[in-house]
């Protein structure tokens, strides 16, 4: 057995196909996202020794969920060999053993146990659709989304991809972004990153905070920073890449939902 706090901290085991490998182009999903208006700039989430180390603070700072970390025990998860990363498929279904569970078991004790939430209240939906799209996994509170997870394919996440051209700094501007947007083009992202954030955008119609997940690396998206919706100059959609050396992928999206859970108020209603 190994408690919440030892879940959280652990590395996904290196399943096939989950090494690194060459760079794998991502397709758009043509009409389902050709309305949508992708944001054209980012910034990193805010933090004083950056957005990893403001993540774990995050999670830190709740005391009652570190109570909860210590005392909750897991069962240790036994890594099949017959995973063999080769399809979008493929993650998602390893993805659902290595990193939801632990994380839904958490949230649960968390949750019911010290929080007073009733179990029926909290949702992990796979491919509910609304009408307008159908995202992988949706996690609902009290019938109010609080996180969007998608899955993708290997080798598709790279952070130069979402920050080289795109990312808002003291020596960068939104203007400055804005001024070196290529013509014709609806973003400063670029490779899969420029298709990726479409899908993103669509998805936050329905819930404002996305993780793109592809086993390997992770990222947060939030197009609603500060509870007002995205302006590429005065408001921009914030960031967050990890590969899970800084901080680990079950670790990043308990605190991913949490944070979700708090900018929806939720707890006020229930």
């Amino acid at each position: 057995m190994q408690t919440g706090h030892q879940a959280i901290h652990s590395p996904l085991p290196p399943i096939r196909g989950s090494a690194p490998g060459p760079y794998s182009n991502t397709h758009s999903s043509g009409l389902s996202t050709s309305t949508t208006l992708p944001p054209k700039t980012l910034m990193y989430f805010p933090g004083a020794y950056g957005p990893a180390q403001a993540f774990a603070q995050f999670l830190q700072g709740l005391n009652q969920l570190q109570q909860s970390l210590v005392q909750l025990q897991l069962p240790p998860t036994t890594p099949e060999t017959s995973h063999n990363l080769v399809t979008e498929g493929d993650v998602v279904r390893a993805s659902a053993l290595y990193l939801l569970h632990d994380v839904n078991l958490i949230i649960e004790n968390y949750f019911i146990n010290h929080l007073n939430i009733q179990a029926l209240a909290i949702e992990c939906i796979g491919e509910s659709s609304d009408g307008h799209s159908r995202p992988d996994i949706k996690y609902m509170v009290g019938g109010r989304a609080v996180l969007i997870v998608e899955f993708k394919n290997i080798n598709t996440l790279d952070d130069n991809d979402w920050t080289r051209h795109s990312l808002i700094t003291r020596d960068h501007s939104p203007q400055y972004l804005l001024q070196r947007l290529p013509p014709g083009a609806q973003t400063t992202l670029r490779g899969n990153a420029s298709i990726l954030v479409k899908q993103a955008a669509k998805y936050s119609d329905t819930c404002p905070l996305i993780v793109l997940f592809n086993y390997q690396n992770m990222v947060v998206l939030d197009f609603r920073p500060n509870g007002q919706p995205f302006h590429d100059v005065d408001n921009p959609v914030q960031y967050f890449f990890s590969n899970g050396q800084g901080i680990p992928h079950k670790k990043l999206l308990l605190a991913a939902f949490l944070y979700g859970f708090g900018k929806q108020r939720i707890r006020k209603l229930l």
